[in-house]
């Protein structure tokens, strides 16, 4: 709970669950990495024995636990449009015509997700958009500040996720190389398992790791805490502003989808059964039909698309395969951010 002074402490639900969850993802990738040999971030096909059932089934608990304490929790309920849930419902579709794909043909579902495909150009072009909102509404935001508040907190906010976004744009396409025809640094080639000039593939792994299991918790979990009491925390507070709401968190859930190279990794799997959670707990606490029925669908095709992903996966031409398909979903979530953030300044 928060105290008068709003000291925060250990009997608060939201903490003890949030301690758990991360505690078992820490003890259980010690213990692997330790004992078992097994770095913490690894690319591979799902493992299905005992133990990785094990950790699962207790990530999973965990996940639907600390979902249900910020449900708990919640003082307001937002609420999302008839047009945001018909581009909600659409995405989703498109995801299922993805999974059609690789049910129909991995040759074709692996060669429109190769490099420099449809796909990972226009993940980029979202991106870049994404930064450019919110670099555009900076001025706006500024000056929307209350004199006697922090005004730089929303410009230093504001222009790190525009900076963000624009670093993962250019990253995407590893900064125009293959278009320019420029090399790569010998240092660079050296250490980048790709011979690329980009960052993400100097450590692939921990950044895939970091990237698919930090935008799965911004997109789906922030949405519910920015509804709940935590967000009235002073810690927490200042930045209130910037958490996702709950329409992003519905154009975004269909990524969760596509996890089949990371399964292994706790982390992705956090944000896989988080994710999922929320879906639930949105459609729980949903003002009207037409949102219950949209999120218990959304609920329904995350859990049924992700046994799907885990069952066609080994017919994948590389374990890889899917990984685009994740980030583009994955940029249309952080697209539709910045766009709820640009209308939030302008209204």
């Amino acid at each position: 709970m928060v105290g008068a002074r709003g000291v925060i402490t250990l009997r608060c639900p939201v903490i003890r669950s949030a301690l758990l969850w991360c505690g078992f993802m820490i003890a259980a990738a010690a213990y692997e990495q330790i004992v078992l040999g097994w770095h913490f971030a690894r690319e591979e096909a799902p493992i299905h024995d005992g133990w990785h059932w094990m950790r699962t089934a207790g990530i999973a608990v965990l996940s639907f636990l600390l979902v249900a304490a910020l449900a708990q929790s919640q003082v307001r309920r937002e609420q999302v449009s008839v047009h945001a849930g018909a581009l909600a419902f659409a995405v989703a579709l498109l995801s299922l015509a993805a999974i059609a794909l690789l049910a129909a043909s991995p040759g074709a579902f692996a060669q429109i997700g190769a490099e420099d495909s449809t796909i990972e150009w226009l993940s980029a072009v979202l991106l870049f958009g994404a930064a450019g909102l919110m670099g555009w509404r900076l001025p706006d935001r500024t000056r929307r500040q209350p004199g006697h508040g922090q005004r730089w907190v929303p410009m230093v906010v504001g222009l790190g996720f525009a900076a963000l976004f624009a670093l993962m744009a250019f990253e995407e396409v590893s900064w125009f190389q293959r278009q320019i025809g420029f090399a790569t640094p010998e240092a660079i080639a050296a250490r980048n398992w790709q011979g690329e000039f980009n960052l993400h593939n100097l450590h692939t792994d921990i950044t895939e790791l970091a990237l698919y299991s930090g935008t799965g918790a911004f997109l789906l979990l922030l949405p519910l805490l920015r509804e709940s009491d935590v967000a009235r925390w002073p810690m927490v507070r200042v930045v209130a502003p910037f958490l996702p709401d709950r329409t992003v968190a519905a154009v975004s859930a269909p990524m969760l989808v596509f996890t089949y190279s990371h399964w292994t990794l706790l982390p992705v799997q956090a944000a896989f059964w988080t994710g999922l959670a929320v879906c639930v707990a949105f459609a729980r606490s949903s003002a009207t039909r037409r949102e219950t029925l949209l999120w218990s669908a959304l609920a329904i095709w995350v859990g049924m698309g992700q046994l799907t992903m885990l069952a066609l996966g080994p017919t994948k031409l590389m374990v890889f395969d899917s990984s685009e398909y994740r980030e583009l979903f994955m940029s249309i979530g952080l697209a539709m951010y910045a766009f709820r953030q640009s209308r939030t300044c302008s209204a």
